[in-house]
């Protein structure tokens, strides 16, 4: 990669940022020349991409699921009746928590309502900044939108300036601070959204304010050029698990799959309707959230990948439910659900009564 020279006022902005991280982050660089994959990628992952296109309220690390709970951080372990505190974010951060959760390093990573980014140690703690938003401007959403912790990099779109046409790029940066590099830069024309990040290569969609519309794309997780996504229509919702791109139909709110060349596509779902979905990270179950009909209640159910095995779970509204260990994990009501994901019975296992430290 090329070193950064010169560039748009809006990635100077971003280096600028990056420079005054606690961390001690190297400069920038440009992917103006498009080099090999730079390595190959690791098991790891910080959440699955289901968790996190679902706001990612939830994710599970040795035994433990850690959760959103009244704008703090928790955690409990399955079939108990009480969390642990993690991080009193209410008392302590400016800005309130909004998701996120990837969890690498004995860390947890989440972002804040304005595109923040802090971490803070698995055992609990005080939250430390490791990427903070565009605080010289008073916009909303100036800062990260979407962060994936996958093999050795945390990657991540920004949003770099204000006005109607706002623009952004796509970044990476290793947890620990180092190895900074700009990996798609809007050049003052493009939005970006990242959707998923699968054997090095990264899955977003975008727009170009010319054209106003929005499309999928893929490229290199080490930067490139990007090649655009023809075999599916637009969709925000893109989850890439087991060699399979699996997608929402926005023509329909159908579920499908279908492998990156753009072969062996496969309808796995189509009524009800699909809003909200997600899949397993070991490809077995997607659970999604119904659209109701006239003439029917909304659910939450589970089918198998192969679109076999339809279950119900319950009339209940889980639009953006996190699947973390052997639990599906979202606020119903006020309170939130730890559901069995063998039982197919959402019932209530933890309600918030207080913290165990």
């Amino acid at each position: 990669m090329t070193r950064f020279t010169k560039k748009h006022m809006a990635t100077i902005t971003f280096s600028l940022i990056l420079s005054f991280l606690p961390a001690p982050a190297l400069p920038l660089s440009s992917c103006a020349v498009y080099p090999q994959l730079a390595f190959a990628a690791s098991s790891t992952r910080g959440n699955t991409s289901g968790n996190l296109q679902n706001g990612g309220a939830a994710a599970e690390a040795d035994g433990w699921i850690y959760f959103y709970e009244n704008g703090n951080l928790c955690k409990a372990r399955p079939g108990e009746d009480s969390q642990v505190l993690v991080a009193d974010i209410n008392s302590i951060l400016p800005d309130p928590f909004w998701g996120s959760i990837n969890i690498a390093d004995g860390q947890i990573f989440f972002k804040t309502l304005h595109g923040s980014i802090y971490k803070v140690p698995q055992e609990g703690g005080e939250p430390e900044l490791f990427l903070p938003a565009n605080i010289s401007s008073s916009s909303f959403g100036i800062g990260v939108c979407e962060f994936i912790i996958s093999g050795e990099w945390l990657y991540f779109n920004y949003e770099t300036t204000t006005g109607m046409e706002r623009t952004s790029i796509i970044a990476r940066i290793h947890p620990d601070g180092s190895g900074g590099e700009i990996l798609r830069d809007g050049q003052d024309a493009e939005m970006y959204w990242l959707l998923d990040v699968d054997d090095d290569v990264i899955y977003y969609s975008g727009i170009r304010h010319s054209e106003n519309v929005f499309y999928n794309y893929q490229m290199p997780a080490s930067g490139g050029l990007p090649k655009r996504i023809t075999d599916i229509p637009y969709t925000p919702i893109i989850q890439v698990i087991n060699g399979w791109i699996y997608y929402r139909d926005s023509t329909d709110s159908s579920i499908k799959r279908i492998r990156p060349d753009g072969s062996n596509l496969q309808v796995i779902h189509s009524h009800p309707a699909a809003m909200s979905f997600n899949v397993t990270a070991d490809g077995e179950w997607i659970y999604f959230s119904s659209l109701a009909q006239a003439d029917e209640n909304a659910a939450y159910m589970r089918v198998k990948t192969d679109g076999s095995n339809l279950q119900s779970l319950g009339e209940v509204t889980m639009y953006h439910a996190s699947v973390a260990g052997d639990r599906v994990v979202s606020l119903v009501s006020g309170n939130m659900r730890l559901i069995p994901q063998s039982s197919g019975i959402p019932r209530l296992e933890k309600v918030s009564e207080g913290y165990r430290n």
